[in-house]
């Protein structure tokens, strides 16, 4: 099933409609405000799926190419990334485990 992006003309802001194959022609309605009317089909980038496996292993591509990360920044941010990567929202909790890593908080197991 299609996602079209749309562009409301009452409050201005950008929102995304799941289309059924069979779908007919219903009234498009704002997400953010509820208007019906004004609503502008916005030309998007093709989005194709990746299961978390494939993200994760492009995240660790990348690692393999990267090398070692040379600041705290750049370690914060892929740590940032393989937190979305994952399907569950653990990046919050990475973050954390991070900067406790970095204040020598974290026990060496």
């Amino acid at each position: 099933m299609p996602v079209f992006e749309y562009r409301c003309g009452t409050c201005g802001k950008k929102f995304s409609v799941l289309v059924g194959m069979t779908a007919g022609e219903e009234a498009i309605r704002c997400r953010h405000c509820g208007a019906e009317q004004g609503a502008s089909k916005l030309v998007s980038r093709f989005a194709r799926f990746r299961s978390e496996d494939d993200r994760i292993d492009a995240i660790a591509d990348r690692l393999e190419t990267m090398g070692e990360p040379e600041s705290a920044s750049e370690m914060r941010e892929v740590v940032r990334e393989l937190g979305k990567a994952m399907d569950e929202d653990v990046s919050d909790e990475m973050e954390e485990m991070f900067e406790a890593d970095m204040a020598g908080e974290l026990e060496d197991d």
